[in-house]
């Protein structure tokens, strides 16, 4: 199958979004989900109605087995050509914290396992893509998302370095999502009242992102580069 997708915490929110985008464009997908079933095998439904292969794979990306289980299932189904690594967990933390494994768990699923997706992808794929989806707070040094943000950090550069490691067969790019959809506990007046402080002043949308990695996957010129779909708030 040509044209194939890997897409991990695609059950929602973002995740899902890119993987319909993808699908509308002919791609075949195949999701990842830790714990969202029901979410999962609705998104998968959404995008068999287009006429592409999908298959959905669960993994727990504390767990180093599961994520290398994931990818060898995942190639036995799909011609994997784009790798999306989109799943993190997003929680407060600070550095004075008396709690010494929250950064694991942090690495764990924000930087190891798209450290272990890429490995396994640059010695699968003769050449391909890879996007990783970042957030616009790696740009802040003061933050109550401690451990989430120096996650989110070490993926970055790890997207500058495996761009300069994997050419010229593998680009290696990333999207950095601002004001977009709320956290799971807030509602979207929270990240409206948020918008004022940024340059464009207004909220996001899903199409955003959809559209910066549809852009991204057109230009085969760029590698190594970030994109900030964030209104202007990295500023």
């Amino acid at each position: 199958m040509n044209n194939s997708a890997l897409i991990t915490g695609s059950a929602d929110r973002i995740g899902r979004e890119i993987a319909l985008s993808l699908a509308d464009l002919g791609y075949n997908i195949a999701l990842h989900f830790s714990s969202s079933e029901e979410k999962v095998l609705s998104t998968k439904n959404e995008i068999l109605s287009r006429n592409v292969n999908c298959e959905a794979f669960k993994a727990d990306f504390n767990n180093e087995e599961e994520v290398i289980t994931l990818f060898n299932s995942a190639i036995k189904s799909f011609d994997i050509a784009l790798l999306i690594n989109n799943a993190s967990i997003f929680n407060k933390s600070s550095l004075t914290d008396i709690d010494y494994n929250s950064i694991e768990k942090f690495m764990n699923i924000n930087f190891k396992a798209p450290y272990i997706l890429t490995k396994l992808f640059a010695n699968y794929c003769k050449d391909g893509h890879i996007i990783n989806i970042l957030d616009t707070k790696i740009t802040k040094n003061k933050t109550s998302f401690f451990d989430y943000v120096l996650s989110k950090r070490t993926l970055k550069e790890f997207t500058l370095m495996s761009a300069k490691e994997l050419a010229p067969a593998i680009r290696v790019n990333a999207i950095a999502p601002g004001l977009i959809l709320p956290p799971k506990d807030k509602d979207l007046e929270y990240i409206t009242n948020l918008s004022k402080k940024i340059p464009l002043q207004k909220v996001g949308s899903l199409n955003n992102i959809t559209e910066s990695v549809k852009f991204l996957i057109r230009n085969d010129f760029i590698t190594g580069q970030i994109i900030y779909a964030d209104g202007g708030e990295h500023l």
